[in-house]
């Protein structure tokens, strides 16, 4: 019962790191939002400028052309540079959150193989035994828990009523020998 009390403990000083991880998510989301509506904005403008410009040269007005274009341009200038900066800002954040991820994993994994323990995450292919089975049928080792599972870029915190679908990433995490014992009966690892 070693192992688990030291996974506890891991897991409780965590709950600071992911509830900043969350904050961050929301940042890059909201940022990844900005950006949606500026490029809509962009667009809408392009739309309006267009329209103008065929106006002036239906109505046989391509002298005032410039003049008539020129505050849309203008905005359409600064619209792309808004997008540019939001650009730059999710890609910062971004790069940041990987930089951060990837330490804190590496930090875990190291916490648990130390202990024993291991946490490796694996894709279901169309010839796994737990395709399209609920959790609460599948048969795990002891001392290996299920965690979470990615599906189409989306995390599901699963319960025994989920069902295993092909391509989902599947978190494993216990102790070394169990989990690789799981690995060979569920899957491929990533």
């Amino acid at each position: 019962m070693k192992f688990w009390k030291r996974v506890k403990n891991i897991f409780g000083e965590s709950i600071e790191t992911i509830s900043e991880t969350t904050v961050g998510l929301s940042s890059l989301a909201k940022l990844k939002w900005e950006r949606h509506n500026v490029q809509k904005e962009i667009e809408q403008e392009n739309n309006k400028l267009g329209a103008k410009v065929y106006h002036l040269f239906v109505e046989k007005q391509e002298a005032t052309l410039e003049e008539e274009t020129k505050n849309t341009v203008e905005k359409l200038k600064n619209l792309h540079t808004q997008l540019d900066e939001k650009d730059k800002d999710i890609e910062k954040l971004s790069e940041d959150k990987d930089t951060v991820d990837r330490e804190q994993l590496r930090e875990f994994r190291k916490d648990l193989e130390l202990g024993g323990g291991a946490i490796e995450q694996i894709i279901i292919d169309e010839n796994s035994p737990i395709l399209n089975k609920k959790l609460l049928d599948i048969k795990l080792p002891k001392n290996v828990l299920l965690g979470a599972i990615v599906r189409n870029e989306k995390v599901i915190i699963p319960d025994g009523q989920t069902i295993i679908k092909k391509e989902d990433r599947i978190t494993l995490l216990g102790e070394k020998d169990d989990v690789e014992k799981a690995i060979q009966f569920l899957g491929k690892t990533e």
